[in-house]
């Protein structure tokens, strides 16, 4: 008959237990938050790829509509600035009569970034400019919030190409677009070239 025997931990098996299992909850803690840092920040990133990528499509789409003709001082875009802030007016034959004619319109698109206010880093839309001298007091900028394309715009930036007939358009959206660039705070920049149509305002 064999003498019973007591069977027990030491304080050093003991400790060498905690520290692999503490080892073993940091490790998953670890990967846990490495994981959620990185879908959170991939997330943010495809949101502003939508945001821009909407700017852009809207533009190309109102762009496409232009009217007008270089050679008889009629451009069908003038890439020019409202109160500072960077700005892309365009006439659209709204008439559908392929002439630059009185049934036609000017439309714009503004990046409000000069002043430090409620509505900075957006790019608005005026669906209708009724007088291009008054765009800084026109209805459409401050009383319609449906113009609003975007409010996470952080550089914007167009140049039209006459010979070419076309604009080129790149934008940049940033989660927080007057903060620097960082992995909290990613930025996407997209950019597109949009063809005239080969019109002629005679």
């Amino acid at each position: 008959m064999s003498p019973n025997q007591n069977k027990s931990l030491t304080l050093l098996e003991l400790l060498i237990s905690i520290s692999i299992l503490g080892l073993l909850v940091l490790g998953f803690s670890n990967l846990d938050t490495f994981t959620r840092y990185h879908v959170a920040t991939s997330d943010r990133q495809a949101k502003l790829q939508n945001d821009a990528s909407y700017v852009l499509e809207h533009m190309a789409k109102e762009i496409s509509k232009a009217i007008g003709n270089v050679q008889d001082d009629k451009p069908p875009i003038t890439i020019t600035a409202i109160r500072g802030d960077p700005a892309i007016k365009v006439w659209i034959d709204s008439n559908g009569s392929g002439q630059r004619d009185t049934g036609d319109k000017q439309i714009a698109y503004r990046y409000h970034i000069t002043q430090a206010s409620a509505g900075r880093c957006q790019v608005w839309y005026c669906p209708y400019c009724r007088d291009e001298q008054l765009c800084e007091s026109c209805d459409p900028w401050w009383s319609v919030s449906n113009n609003v394309l975007s409010k996470k715009i952080s550089g914007f930036d167009a140049v039209y190409d006459a010979d070419g007939n076309c604009i080129d358009i790149e934008i940049t959206a940033c989660w927080d677009p007057l903060a620097a660039s960082s992995p909290d705070n990613p930025c996407v920049t997209l950019r597109n070239c949009i063809n005239l149509p080969s019109v002629s305002s005679n």
